[in-house]
């Protein structure tokens, strides 16, 4: 079974060993085979050097023994004489086709008599001669010119040049030989006829004037004056210069120096790959230079990786047909294991990995774009909790059907997990997409039938849209997922993302990343606004976080106490929150020698921490705080959604001698029989029912409902954002205990606050 499982893996396993070892085999066949001619160019570039070097001595040493018979009794003084000696020496020398005699100043003084040369020629004033004539003057040995044309010969000749010198080593002329370039009975022709092989023989640079080719055995159809009479190409110069650098760490000039043979690959002007021997010969200053015409080392390894390659498939073909064999009977087993890893168990919807594998895929069909709908089902925790998982797992598989129902073949449908789907959903007519979600709401909210029971569920849907929200579908899950949390604000309803809602996702990034140090940079601080009783007395001070960072600002608290409550940060935040509440006023007590009371709001991350009533009493404990003088406040919202997590946390807050207030009473959903179960001492007005208390009676009366409430539970009654004297006369004669708000001063510093107890004490 195990064997059977694995059955590629082990496949696969031998088929990389066997090819490693294959590959292994040919890579060392390669270099040996590489190496193998690589060695016989070096051994033939020496062949070619050392008989070049033998042609070249053994003409320099006939030039010699001319020059000696010229200065024998001063012969080269007479004209006869010397053209006779000339003249006897090109009967000895097939290779040599003609001489010449020139003083210093590169005037012909006489020639064989088979060479005709115009009056006046000076190989001083000849741009293909001057060079070498120069260097001449400065050598011992015979110095080789350029190949050049002789129209008095009709032939591409080799110039040689000798320096002839008295007995006190002054030159009293040059000798001046031609060397016939393609004769039969050329120098070279016995060694350039191996197959796939060419050789050049090359002048070497002159004051960086270039390098230019005296013999080239690959020529074929190739124009003689082309060949030989222009420089030979940088590009090539500056290649091989490089390939040597790069294998020999050699410089030319390190060449120069030494006898070393090398053999190197470069790119020819055909930008094909070459293998050149090369060698260079100082005393003649030559370079002698071998270079294969064809491809031969990839050309022998062709012929064995063919034979190897055959071996090797064919064995292979009878293993994969052995392993294919087994691995189909397991294709049934693994197409079943897919499945259930790229579907969701429950609904057998596809899952968040199906998706990722197949988004590309599927998005290259939607030419149009297509909108990513992030659903999210209503209260569905509630179903859970009350009716247990079976009733909820059974309405999630109903709500997939409905879900397949409603959407066409195309459209992807996808279980993101527990009560969240993703429809990716192609664009097409926008005209009628608001009545398309409202459909799909509707369709989703019927009633559902379960074990006869009937249920009802909403859903919210957040949309975002490719290509114009974003590129990729991580971020548009999020994008839509962040829309989303605006449609659960209203219920049962569906919200595109906004570029608002982008703005605000960049804004709650940087208040994170500016949050983490905060604390660190003392940012943040805390300001407190007095809350007055009805006759006119202090009853205590709300404490309000302020936050100033040198890149965003000020950063209302409404703002950054929900980033810190979504990124963990809200513990330590919340901890600087009471502990420096707490520390300002015990001190202001202290020294003022008064008791009020201490407001201070708690978040719902706060609430849910498994050690909050402990970790509050430890810090009232650690400032020698007055638990009677501290008054928690809590949302409304929190307090009935989560009524049975909380209900027994408030109790044993109540127990411990701290009051609890409930802050914006009325915003939310309270019924009076949930709070009659809380223990509330103090219920807080809403701000937004203030402002309009003058001018809206239905305002009004709502106002006068909370505060009856406030009576009749035995709880006080604080009205939050009191800002005219005529709203403070309507709440007085509404009975209302506590008033808060710019009408008796702004939330106060520190030092403030002490100066207006202090005045108002």
């Amino acid at each position: 079974m195990i064997f059977k499982k694995n059955v590629w893996i082990i496949f696969y396993f031998i088929f990389i060993v066997a090819f490693s070892f294959y590959s292994l085999l040919l890579y060392f066949r390669y270099y040996e085979i590489e190496d193998r001619r690589l060695l016989s160019y070096k051994y033939y570039t020496e062949i070619i050097a050392q008989a070049t070097n033998s042609i070249f001595t053994q003409e320099e040493m006939l030039l010699n023994t001319l020059g000696n018979q010229l200065l024998k009794n001063s012969a080269y003084k007479n004209v006869e004489d010397s053209k006779k000696i000339l003249d006897s020496l090109l009967i000895k020398d097939s290779l040599l086709l003609g001489f010449g005699l020139a003083d210093i100043e590169g005037n012909i003084l006489l020639t064989s008599t088979n060479i005709k040369l115009p009056k006046n020629a000076n190989l001083l004033k000849n741009e293909t001669t001057k060079d070498s004539f120069k260097e001449v003057l400065y050598s011992d040995s015979i110095v080789v010119g350029r190949a050049m044309f002789m129209k008095s010969l009709s032939k591409w000749v080799i110039p040689l040049r000798k320096a002839i010198r008295d007995t006190n080593g002054n030159i009293i002329g040059v000798i001046n030989a031609a060397m016939d370039h393609n004769s039969e009975y050329n120098f070279l022709s016995n060694l350039t006829s191996a197959k796939n092989k060419s050789v050049m023989i090359i002048k070497d640079s002159v004051d960086t004037k270039g390098f230019y080719k005296l013999y080239d055995s690959s020529k074929n159809t190739v124009d003689d004056e082309f060949l030989y009479s222009r420089v030979i190409s940088k590009k090539i110069i500056n290649s091989s210069i490089k390939s040597i650098e790069k294998k020999y760490n050699l410089s030319i000039d390190d060449l120069r120096n030494t006898n070393q043979i090398i053999v190197f690959k470069i790119k020819d002007m055909m930008e094909k790959e070459a293998i050149i021997g090369l060698t260079y010969n100082k005393k003649y200053r030559l370079w002698c230079l071998v270079k294969n015409r064809s491809n031969e080392i990839y050309s022998e390894f062709l012929s064995v990786l063919i034979v190897y390659s055959l071996i090797f498939i064919f064995s292979f073909i009878v293993f994969y047909l052995l392993f294919k064999n087994i691995a189909t009977s397991e294709k049934r087993k693994n197409d079943a294991l897919v499945f259930q890893t790229l579907h969701d168990t429950l609904t057998l919807l596809p899952n968040r990995s199906y998706m990722y594998k197949n988004i590309n895929r599927w998005s290259r069909y939607t030419t149009n774009g297509y909108y990513v709908l992030f659903i999210d089902l209503d209260n569905f925790k509630n179903i859970n909790d009350k009716l247990g998982h079976m009733i909820g797992d059974d309405i999630l598989v109903e709500v997939a059907n409905r879900l397949r129902s409603y959407f066409t073949e195309g459209e992807m449908i996808v279980r993101q997990g527990g009560d969240e789907f993703i429809i990716l959903k192609k664009c097409k007519n926008e005209k009628i997409l608001d009545s398309k979600f409202l459909e799909l709401i509707n369709e989703i909210s019927k009633t559902y039938h379960i074990d006869n029971k009937e249920f009802r569920v909403g859903l919210s849907i957040g949309i975002s849209v490719y290509p114009k929200d974003a590129q990729t579908i991580e971020e548009l899950l999020s994008l839509a997922d962040t829309a989303m949390y605006e449609a659960k604000k209203r219920k049962n309803s569906y919200c595109f993302f906004s570029e608002k809602m982008r703005h605000n996702n960049i804004l709650k990034a940087d208040i994170e990343q500016e949050l983490r140090s905060a604390i660190e940079k003392n940012e943040l601080w805390m300001a407190y606004q007095p809350q007055i009783n009805v006759d006119g007395s202090i009853h205590g001070v709300e404490a309000l976080a302020r936050w100033e960072n040198e890149k965003l600002g000020f950063v209302g608290p409404d703002k950054f106490i929900v980033v810190a409550e979504e990124t963990g940060l809200m513990r330590g935040l919340g901890e600087f929150i009471i502990t420096t509440s707490l520390r300002d006023i015990k001190k202001i007590q202290s020294e003022l020698n008064i008791m009020f009371n201490l407001s201070i709001n708690i978040s719902v991350v706060q609430l849910m921490e498994a050690d909050f009533l402990e970790h509050i009493l430890q810090l009232i404990e650690n400032e020698k705080f007055d638990k009677s003088m501290l008054t928690l406040e809590i949302t409304e919202s929190l307090s009935i959604e989560d009524l049975d997590e909380v209900l027994p946390l408030l109790l044993a807050i109540r127990e411990n001698g701290i009051e609890i207030s409930l802050d914006d009473f009325g915003t939310g959903y309270s019924s009076l029989s949930i709070l009659k179960k809380l223990p509330i001492n103090e219920l807080k007005i809403d701000k937004s029912f203030i402002d309009e208390i003058l001018y809206d009676t239905g305002q009004k009366a709502l106002v006068q409902s909370i505060i009856n409430i406030g009576k009749n539970f035995n709880m006080k009654t604080l009205a939050e954002g009191v800002e005219t004297e005529e709203q403070v006369a309507v709440l007085k004669n509404h009975m209302c205990d506590i008033f808060q708000g710019y009408y008796f001063s702004k939330p106060l510093s520190n030092n403030n606050l002490l100066q207006y107890l202090k005045h108002n004490k």
